[in-house]
């Protein structure tokens, strides 16, 4: 059962209550319409254009977000911060632009500390390696040292490698040495007499090997001569670049900078929350210059946790908020929660309802009878114990594997089809379209003489499914406070004459005389019926409207034809599940004549036409049916989903937080 709420407060607290409604997550808020705040509205309203705001804070943080990502879990917004936005949003949102702005700067300029510290890294990092590759006695002797670069297009690693080792192969007293210093440079050492120094330098510069002190300057050099100095030199880099790399590993100052930056940027969200929430339809509030209205609805047996919300929130500000409860009119849009489905498997099935339209508050809510009623037609017709078991295994399959989702609703629903299926399978005693394996504990249909009892037994079952959903109708009239309606077209009238075109059809099928079922009994209860739906708006229109006009009668009229004419469609539509359930026993007679042609595989060939085309059809028929003819009784599917209004916030905190 759900209560109308309407709550009060100054203009500058509405966000504080959405704040505490949204974190409560148990209010469906609505438009407020009622003529007591007529007046209200002709007051001079608090125009605050909170899309403007939104729109600015969002174009602040998003060119944050887009290079970075923030830790903002746990965020807290406090009272006053939320007193603010309500009443100076503009002070807030200059506020939260500028500290973001200015982590921006922060984060960019150790950014560029970082990228910075990178590249000095390399620089010493192949000092370094210089020095180690320069030993003292080696640089002493070698006519020449060259800086070769890395050419990965060539088939050796280094520009000219190959030539320059074919011209010093000329001479047998040159040698040289290869060191690589880094993935990109190595030193060529050239080794041998003085004479051959000049020729040396002539074949470096030809290939364009840049000397070793383009490399490095004066000082490294004269450090790789003296072995004290260069073995202190080596320390003091390696140091540096220990340092330097702990630096870039730990990304310099940009994690401190984040760190301090995300209780902004979730203060920002949360702000931005509040403002997408004021600014559109989903916080449906009358906003004047002295006061804020809010306006919905909440189950009755959640109202003492609002209430408790409430005077919390209004401990924390110091206000009053005037809070409000009413019943709802017979003629008010209630909304209406989705039913918790017993067993709780079976939840996903609700589907089933949902697509024909959602329950009104002043209508039976048919979740759990929808399931029970399309999974028996379904068994109905497809009734055989070895199918019914594949689909109930499959059923389990796919609900355990898939938790949202359309499969998971198929898979549900697979589960009481099968089970239908296999009932109706040891009724029929067919196992996968074999029979003989278990005696029909009811009969099989294609038995000699069966059909007309499959015929009356379907009957049968159509009255008892058309009288159980117009009884429900007229629970739902008088819910709905139209206790008149219970007498019509969905309610007693057409129970009495649906009960009679049965009764009288097994009398005619007996006597075959239309003499003898004119007296029938039968037909006195149809006569009955048809005189109630069309006495039905009459009476309504008399007792309720107080007059008679020619309105009623013309609805009467339209009353006892339509429940003559349905009553007969909706009777015979049900014949339509005896025709499947002979489809179903006729394949079974297919798979056996097949079998001595094509041995096993004919029974293989029909289970898969029965398991895909069939099982299809009579999917489609039962829904057909449920519809229709069952559910087109007493469902209307007008209603309105409870939808709770929620915002992603995070806590809120106490004011002396």
């Amino acid at each position: 059962m759900m209560k109308k709420f309407t709550i009060i407060t100054p203009p500058e607290l509405s966000v504080v209550l959405l704040s505490t409604l949204g974190r409560e997550n148990l209010t469906h808020l609505t438009e407020i319409d009622s003529p007591d705040f007529e007046r209200l509205r002709m007051i001079r309203r608090k125009d605050i254009d909170y899309g403007v705001y939104r729109d600015r804070l969002r174009n602040s943080y998003a060119k944050l977000l887009e290079s970075e990502t923030f830790e903002v879990s746990g965020s807290k917004i406090s009272v006053a911060e939320l007193v603010e936005l309500g009443k100076d949003p503009e002070s807030m949102i200059n506020k939260l632009v500028g500290e973001l702005e200015g982590g921006k700067a922060k984060l960019e300029k150790a950014a560029t500390d970082v990228e910075e510290a990178k590249t000095r890294l390399v620089a010493v990092r192949a000092r370094l390696e210089t020095l180690r590759a320069l030993q003292p006695d080696e640089l002493k002797r070698c006519l020449a040292v060259g800086v070769l670069k890395s050419a990965p297009e060539e088939s050796q690693r280094f520009a000219g490698l190959s030539r320059i080792q074919e011209h010093l192969a000329r001479f047998e007293d040159v040698t040289h040495r290869l060191v690589e210093i880094s993935p990109n440079e190595g030193f060529i050492f050239v080794f041998g007499p003085e004479e051959r120094r000049s020729w040396v330098e002539a074949l470096l510069t030809v290939f364009d090997v840049k000397d070793i002190f383009e490399a490095l300057n004066v000082r490294d050099v004269l450090l790789a001569l003296d072995v004290n100095r260069r073995q202190e030199s080596l320390k003091e880099y390696i140091e540096s670049i220990e340092a330097l790399q702990k630096y870039v590993d730990n990304q310099g100052e940009i994690a401190k900078v984040k760190a301090e930056l995300s209780p902004v940027v979730a203060r920002t969200l949360s702000v931005d929350n509040y403002l997408s929430s004021m600014s559109g339809q989903q916080a449906p509030v009358l906003r004047t210059d002295v006061m804020s209205v809010v306006q919905g609805w909440v189950p009755e047996d959640k109202i003492p946790r609002l209430q408790k919300a409430i005077r919390d929130v209004e401990e924390k500000t110091g206000e009053s908020f005037l809070m409000d409860f009413e019943e709802p009119g017979h003629e008010e849009p209630v909304p209406t929660l989705k039913p918790e489905l017993k067993p709780r498997f079976l939840d996903p099935a609700w589907k089933l309802t949902s697509l024909r339209g959602w329950p009104s508050a002043h209508e039976v809510n048919p979740a759990l009878v929808t399931v029970i009623i399309f999974s028996f037609q379904f068994g109905l017709m497809f009734g055989d114990v070895g199918q019914g078991l594949l689909l109930l295994v499959l059923g389990l399959f796919i609900s355990r594997k898939y938790k949202t989702g359309m499969m998971s609703k198929l898979g549900v629903m697979f589960v009481p089809m099968g089970i239908s299926a296999i009932v109706f399978g040891f009724l029929y005693g067919e196992v996968f379209l074999v029979e003989g394996l278990i005696h029909p504990l009811l009969f099989n249909p294609m038995e000699e003489g069966k059909i007309g009892s499959l015929m009356k037994m379907i009957l049968g079952i159509a009255v008892v499914e058309l009288c159980a959903g117009l009884v429900i109708g007229m629970i739902n009239a008088y819910k709905s406070g139209n206790k008149w309606g219970m007498l019509g077209e969905h309610g007693l009238g057409f129970i009495l004459t649906v009960v009679g075109l049965y009764f009288g059809a097994l009398y005619f099928l007996q006597t075959d005389s239309i003499f003898a079922l004119m007296s029938h009994w039968s037909v006195i209860m149809m006569v009955v019926g048809l005189a109630l739906s069309f006495l039905e708006p009459v009476i309504t229109s008399f007792t309720v409207h107080r007059k008679l006009g020619f309105e009623a009668v013309g609805e009467g009229i339209g009353g006892f034809l339509l429940v003559f004419v349905e009553s007969l469609s909706n009777f015979f539509s049900f014949l339509r599940i005896a025709a499947f359930a002979l489809a179903h026993a006729s394949l079974a007679v297919a798979a056996h004549a097949m079998q001595g042609f094509i041995g096993f595989g004919g029974i293989v060939l029909m289970n898969v036409i029965a398991m895909t085309f069939e099982f299809i059809s009579s999917s489609v028929q039962s829904l057909r049916l449920l519809y229709y003819e069952f559910m087109g009784k007493f469902f209307h599917g007008n209603g309105v989903e409870f939808k709770p209004f929620s915002i992603k916030t995070g806590e809120i905190q106490d004011p002396g937080d």
